[in-house]
């Protein structure tokens, strides 16, 4: 038994490395059967022995969503005014801001229907550059397009 099931997992290994899948799972005895594999990029898992511990692994690859696109960044009333358009499939828009001494991090993070957002904490005279992303559960989609501006740009010195 331990035989067939040993050239039972080497077909599947052998099936999935065929398919593209680079990562498998392996069994960790014959006796018990082992745990599921993990998902490869194509999506194809392994699968558990008939043991105790068995059960499948991997699944669908949950793909990545579009990006927001970075409409404008102005100056409003002292702040960064920030507007986009969104993506229907977001859960949550996730804003990163950096400056000229300050490297990309995360701003802000709003409901995924939003499309603007006024950046109170960006009010030094200095360029803030941002770039945004879509969150669909836990997938990220790539960043956006990056957008500048100073929020003391236009103002009237008194």
């Amino acid at each position: 038994m331990a035989y067939s099931r040993f050239i039972g997992l080497a077909a599947v290994s052998l099936a999935l490395a065929a398919c593209g899948g680079s990562e498998t799972g392996s069994s960790s005895d014959g006796a018990t059967g082992g745990g599921g594999g993990a998902g490869a990029a194509s999506g194809a898992g392994g699968h558990g022995g008939a043991g105790e511990g068995g059960g499948s692994g991997g699944g669908p690859v949950a793909t990545a969503p579009d990006a927001p696109v970075l409409s404008f960044v102005m100056p409003m009333l002292g702040v960064v005014h920030v507007e986009w358009v969104p993506q229907p499939e977001c859960d949550q828009i996730e804003a990163e801001r950096k400056d000229p001494t300050h490297d990309y991090a995360v701003a802000f993070t709003v409901a995924g229907e939003k499309k603007a957002y006024m950046d109170s904490e960006a009010t030094e005279d200095m360029e803030y550059t941002y770039r945004l992303r879509c969150k669909v559960g836990e997938v990220y989609s790539g960043y956006s397009n990056e957008m500048s501006a100073n929020p003391t740009d236009g103002e009237v010195e008194p």
